[in-house]
């Protein structure tokens, strides 16, 4: 027996130390895993799902993934060798890593030699890359270099509240690159991982995860209603200052030059470009001409916009005949000018699109002599902005000798065969650039042309291979092709670059033109006249201009992206991939129509319509009354969710107690006592009439002083909650009738004493 005892004892002595060296390992999972420890951290049930065990995770493994999350969508726009330092700066952290340093002053002392080396080297390579201290993409791209330095001391909690407060910071910094809701989704996901990391490192004993998400849960229902008060009523302020980036990749489908025959496949992309909002009734398909570039130097291979170009912000800066060219238009055929809006994605370049020929008002927008719409920085965000649509016009009616020059010029030497048949033609039409044009457009449709977007490759006489050779290509091979032939034949021509048509959006309400209405087209110039467009693709694909693009691909199918089983799988994931633009285009229209462009004008505009808020001291009123009574809710909600809940036979019972506790606290029940157990002390303590006190407090139960009354009192209230507590109809449910009606009387004993 003693024997027994003692292996009892050593048992349980030794649970205990198990259990405290348990304890002890989950408080310090933390610092332990930091230094590189072997801890275990497995959930202690084995048979737990994976995102159980995710959540699982010891708090140092929710900081290593926040860093993860954090930084991966910076990989757009900052250079690969920082990305690739956050990379090693995380791994490097994991606990298997650390571990293989044996003593810890070595790791520590490792560490900050490559904390300091990295973080200098850093800051060497972000003057090397964008070659200032200052900037917006500069500014970001150093706030990462901290974020990723500080990974290198790692070692306490205090550390890791620190990164995950600057993780906000980079998180944050997302939205001065870009506002787009593909943006502000990671932005979201990497909040909620942030979170959930300064959730689990306040939770970090819990083995199991448990609650870590319902906590993330109330934090977001908390947050949202005052977010909603704070988008609608908090005062849009005017920017302090603006930044540009000095990003120069260009992501539209206009480059700033054209060298048809570069590619033997041209893909069909259905990324936005702009979106169009018109005034009035929108103009036909077919003079939808997206004007951008011009370009008037041409080396035998690229086309490139002429370097000497004249240009002005208004119409009164704009030169003479430019101020009179309407008076040149018959009254008949004068319109009056086209008004709408272009809702522009960011192109990294400083060029606009406008309607031939476009004109904006707007003082940070220029217009050249050859009506391309321009900004002086370039455009790194959505931009929105106002155009004039003046469609009859006469453009250059007198030409100057120096754009003679520059829109006649040729290599002196290539391409013979298109020279010798732009000759021949321009004799044969009696030197005519009108019936010149003509013949062409007949030689064309005699030689059995055909419109691709997967044509051969040109080699150095591109002209010549188009024409006499593969005669397939699109509309850079017959722009470039055809303005050639107009040069040759001593007939002034340039190129212009933009967009073609375009298609209204899912509802209706907006025009949209994306990457695959990139077209070329030609201006000729012609006596009298001025410049004059002349599409020659339309010469081989009218359809292409009439009816779209996007007509015109789902109408000849596959053969637009060549022969055989591969371009019937373009085919296939043109359509795919157009359906899921087009839903994910329409939802980023409307965040950033809605969210991102609900500026001053708009946010006065609701205000006043919504609560008819006409003055910014009423709008701050406004905003202080609804954040407090915000606040005041989710007070209350949190309040009525954590108080004490009372079984229907207990709540009569602690009224009885606090009436008690007012004459007697040594008679109220305490928090550890039964309610049986407090009924029997109360009738004890009544029954032996000890002191003035219990006399007193008892006394006041009831109207009678008389003990036994009390006491009698006292025994029913006991045999009725014995009976719905612990009795028979403790089963019953507590709608059940019988239930309800000892309840009952449970309540009327006790307001009996009350």
């Amino acid at each position: 027996m003693t024997n027994s005892k003692r292996l009892s004892s050593a048992n349980v002595n030794t649970l205990s130390i198990e259990y405290s060296a348990l304890d002890a390992t989950k408080r310090a999972s933390f610092e332990q895993l930091a230094l590189g420890q072997k801890v275990s951290f497995q959930p202690e049930r084995n048979d737990a799902k994976w995102y159980r065990k995710l959540f699982a995770l010891p708090a140092y493994y929710w900081v290593l993934i926040a860093q993860v999350v954090v930084v991966l969508p910076h990989a757009a726009h900052l250079p690969l060798w920082l990305i690739g330092f956050a990379a090693v700066s995380i791994v490097a952290q994991l606990p298997h890593i650390k571990a293989k340093f044996k003593k810890l002053s070595h790791l520590k002392r490792i560490y900050q030699s490559v904390q300091m080396l990295g973080f200098l080297l850093g800051l060497l390579g972000l003057w090397l890359t964008y070659n200032t201290a200052f900037g917006l993409d500069m500014g970001v791209a150093f706030l990462v270099l901290c974020l990723v330095s500080k990974l290198w001391e790692l070692y306490k909690r205090r550390d890791a509240y620190v990164v995950l407060n600057l993780s906000l910071f980079v998180l944050a910094a997302l939205f001065l690159m870009d506002q787009g809701l593909l943006t502000t989704l990671e932005v979201i996901v990497g909040a909620v991982i942030v979170l959930l990391a300064f959730i689990a490192l306040n939770d970090d004993s819990n083995a199991n995860g448990d609650g870590r998400l319902r906590t993330l849960g109330v934090l977001g229902v908390g947050a949202l209603p005052l977010l909603v008060v704070l988008f609608l009523f908090f005062p849009r302020l005017p920017p302090l200052w603006s930044v540009q980036l000095s990003g120069q990749q260009a992501t539209t489908g206009v480059s700033d030059s054209m060298s048809p025959g570069d590619f033997a496949n041209l893909g069909q992309s259905t990324a936005l470009a702009f979106r169009v909002e018109f005034a009035d009734e929108r103009p036909p398909q077919q003079q939808l001409y997206w004007r951008g570039l011009v370009f008037s130097d041409f080396d035998g291979v690229t086309w490139r916009p002429a370097s000497q170009k004249d240009q002005w912000s208004s119409r009164l800066q704009a030169p003479a005949w430019i101020q009179n060219a309407f008076a040149t238009v018959p009254d008949e055929s004068r319109a009056a000018p086209v008004n709408y809006k272009v809702i522009l994605e960011p192109t990294q370049q400083n060029w606009l699109f406008g309607l031939d020929y476009p004109f904006s008002e707007q003082p940070d927008i220029n217009t050249t002599s050859e009506f391309t719409l321009s900004k002086d920085q370039p455009v790194t965000q959505q931009l929105r902005y106002d155009v004039l649509q003046f469609a009859q016009m006469r453009i250059d009616p007198v030409l100057t000798e120096v754009s003679r020059r520059e829109n006649l010029a040729l290599p002196n030497e290539g391409n013979p065969q298109a020279r010798a048949l732009a000759k021949q033609l321009f004799e044969q039409s009696g030197s005519d650039p009108v019936r010149y044009i003509a013949a062409i457009e007949q030689w064309i449709n005699r030689t059995e042309f055909r419109y691709t977007l997967s044509p051969p490759r040109l080699n150095t006489n591109r002209i010549d291979e188009f024409l006499f050779e593969t005669k397939a290509g699109f509309c850079e091979h017959y722009s470039s092709s055809f303005t050639f032939m107009l040069r040759a034949a001593g007939i002034p021509a340039r190129v212009v670059a933009g967009y073609q048509g375009g298609e209204p959006s899912r509802n209706g309400n907006v025009w949209e033109v994306r990457q695959m209405d990139a077209h070329a087209w030609t201006e000729v110039w012609l006596e009298g006249q001025g410049w004059v467009r002349v599409d020659p693709t339309a010469f081989v694909a009218p359809e292409r201009v009439e009816q779209g693009m996007n007509t015109m691909t789902q109408q000849q199918g596959a053969a637009m992206f060549g022969n055989g089983a591969s371009a019937q799988i373009s085919y296939q994931q043109y359509q795919m991939l157009q359906t899921l633009r087009r839903l994910s285009d329409q939802a980023s229209y409307y965040w950033q129509k809605d969210v991102v462009g609900y500026d001053q004008d708009k946010q006065a505009d609701s205000l006043l319509k919504w609560f008819n808020i006409s003055s910014i001291m009423q709008q701050i009123i406004w905003l202080a009354t609804s954040a407090v009574s915000v606040m005041a809710i989710l007070v209350f909600v949190i309040w009525y969710r954590r108080r004490k809940r009372w079984h229907p036979a207990d709540l009569p019972l602690a009224q009885l107690s606090k009436r008690v506790a007012k004459h007697d606290k040594l008679l109220a029940r305490n928090d550890n006592e039964g309610q049986l157990a407090w009924l029997e002390r109360l009738a004890s303590a009544i029954d032996s009439r000890q002191g003035n006190n219990v006399h007193s407090a008892t006394s006041q139960l009831t109207d009678s002083s008389d003990p036994i009354v009390i006491q009698t009192k006292l025994i029913e209230i006991r045999q009725n909650y014995r009976q719905l507590r612990y009795g028979r109809l403790s089963t019953f449910d507590s709608s059940h009738s019988e239930y309800q009606e000892r309840l009952k009387q449970l309540k009327k004993d006790v307001r009996a004493l009350l």
